[in-house]
């Protein structure tokens, strides 16, 4: 049986929590697209590897928390409200987060979050991460 849309999303949001790499880059499509507005999006599996090798690598702890989820009548997007939190030791920083996911074949090919992102990478940089981008 093909798994749902919406569960790909879920699985995809383990994969980050189990802090899983090559997990989530190949829970994404070859030409995925992933983007944290406004920032630039990424493009393919290199471009995601790349940015969330670091973050993953050096958080102690990732959760994603899904407070709600809904998936859109073409049943392949995904709608999910989220508290993205990673820590660093006793440091713990968390965002409040709008996710739109488009899921094709049962893999994440397009990935949008809205959230405070200059708020989150400023208090990140407090706790000593270096996210590698430029605001």
């Amino acid at each position: 049986m093909t798994k749902t849309a919406e569960q790909a999303v879920l699985d995809f949001c383990t994969l980050w929590e189990k802090q899983d790499v090559e997990g989530v880059v190949q829970a994404m499509t070859p030409d995925c697209v992933y983007a944290n507005m406004p920032l630039p999006a990424m493009h393919g599996r290199d471009e995601v590897r790349a940015f969330i090798s670091n973050l993953l690598t050096t958080t102690s702890k990732v959760e994603f928390i899904v407070h709600n989820i809904a998936t859109a009548a073409d049943g392949k997007t995904v709608y999910t409200e989220r508290t993205d939190a990673f820590s660093m030791g006793d440091k713990r920083v968390a965002a409040p987060v709008m996710g739109i996911f488009v899921v094709r074949d049962g893999l994440i090919h397009e990935w949008r979050d809205y959230s405070d992102i200059t708020g989150f990478i400023t208090e990140m940089r407090k706790m000593g991460f270096t996210p590698g981008i430029q605001l």
